[in-house]
């Protein structure tokens, strides 16, 4: 396998085609530049032509981009459409910075704190459908299979447990263990693996359907409560109290690339954009984006909280970014520019732990005041009244695939499942792997 460098290009398309172009070549499996010249033919095109597509900066000849994406297996149309608008920043059609072919968020200005808005008397209130009781401890983590046919869930308790989400029953042999409390949970893209991060600084890769772990991954030096799977599933990204952020690949347990240690403090969250970016919030009060595969920072971190940034997720088109904090806000921000676009939003009384995107692009928010707000991110505005029932306050929040349930984690010991009335409140059909 080879890593191929690339030379630094500012945020804008340009990036985003090298971006893509370098996710390709690892979901290829790294081939290196003679191997991939050698695949092309003899005499087609020369490794080094090859390898100054791969570095840039300059936008490469689209014939020989062409080529090697044909080459790597790639959608020689969609790479048609990312050069096309890195060709038209390059050559000056349209002005520097802008997004061609990728469409921008609207309202691009930081906007002034809102008031807090009334909330929309014609969306129906989410009520809680299932409560799933059986930890001992406080619920740290929560989260969907791909499926949507079961629940994770991690505890202080030091335990991992399975649930199934149509009835909120315990799977049989749906617990797994640690050695201390567990603070994060996640399933692969595909469905096989179950991740956990625990504070014995450790990360642990099940097998979903044995509910086998190999050895755990050991390099961090303190607690881990960051986690999260690349979309292709291919990478893990860990981090935590050294506040570090280390990817691995999943299939061979090893590191890949450089250790991530551009934050001051605790790696708090972890999340993966649908577009390949990376983003990071950390105790230090700033989120960062990354390029996951080369490990390098993009544009400044993004700053506005005051206290510690708890939680991270993207939208589910990529384009927008929302974080919450322990200064009881959030915001939302374009995962294109950077820019703040909505925020704060106000209204939770404590600490923001939990954050997370439906399908349909609603936005939920998990505070330690015992309450879940529900917004639409393109005003900032509520939408329904707090979800409460929580007798403590809640820690994590994750939509179902469907976006018709959402899952709350809580120090109560229990995790709820919430609905609205009319709409459906079990799983969608299965579209991976069946425990």
């Amino acid at each position: 396998m080879a890593v191929l460098k690339r030379e630094f290009t500012p945020p804008g398309p340009i990036s985003h085609l090298f971006d893509r172009l370098h996710e390709l070549h690892f979901r290829a499996g790294e081939p290196g530049v003679r191997q991939i010249a050698a695949g092309l033919g003899q005499g087609v095109l020369s490794y080094t032509t090859v390898h100054s597509v791969f570095r840039g900066p300059r936008v490469p000849k689209w014939g020989h981009l062409e080529l090697i994406v044909e080459e790597l297996g790639g959608d020689v149309e969609e790479f048609r459409t990312f050069w096309h608008a890195a060709r038209q920043i390059e050559r000056g059609v349209v002005p520097e910075g802008a997004e061609p072919s990728i469409p921008t968020p609207v309202g691009s200005e930081p906007p002034t704190s809102p008031p807090p808005s009334p909330p929309d008397p014609h969306m129906p209130q989410w009520r809680t459908v299932r409560t799933l009781v059986g930890h001992q401890s406080s619920v740290t983590g929560v989260a969907f299979s791909p499926d949507g046919r079961q629940v994770i869930t991690s505890s202080i308790d030091t335990t991992v447990r399975l649930w199934d989400a149509a009835t909120g029953e315990p799977l049989a042999d749906g617990v797994l263990r640690h050695t201390a409390p567990v603070w994060a949970v996640a399933f692969s893209p595909d469905g096989r693996t179950l991740a956990t991060a625990s504070t014995d600084a450790t990360v642990h890769l099940w097998d979903r359907r044995t509910r086998t772990s190999a050895p755990p991954l050991t390099d961090h030096t303190g607690y881990v409560v960051g986690l999260a799977f690349s979309p292709d599933g291919r990478l893990v990204a860990t981090g935590g109290g050294d506040a570090v952020v280390r990817i691995w690949h999943t299939a061979t347990r090893t590191q890949s690339g450089q250790v991530l240690t551009a934050h001051t403090g605790a790696i708090t969250c972890i999340a993966f954009s649908p577009r390949g970016l990376m983003a990071t919030t950390s105790a230090d009060q700033t989120v960062r984006l990354w390029r996951p595969f080369t490990g390098e920072p993009i544009g400044s971190p993004l700053t506005g909280h005051t206290a510690p940034v708890a939680c991270v997720a993207f939208s589910p088109d990529g384009l927008l970014l929302a974080t919450g904090a322990d200064d009881a806000t959030a915001y939302v921000w374009s995962a294109v520019t950077g820019e703040r676009l909505q925020g704060p939003l106000a209204g939770h009384t404590g600490a923001i732990w939990g954050i997370s995107f439906s399908s349909h692009g609603l936005l939920a928010t998990a505070s330690l005041d015992g309450t879940v707000r529900l917004w639409d991110p393109a005003t900032g505005q509520s939408v329904v009244e707090p979800l409460t029932g929580h007798a403590d306050g809640i820690t994590h929040a994750a939509f179902h695939p469907n976006g018709h349930l959402l899952a709350t984690s809580s120090d109560d010991c229990t995790t709820r499942l919430w609905a609205q009335p009319g709409l459906p409140a079990g799983h969608s059909r299965s579209v991976g792997a069946r425990a």
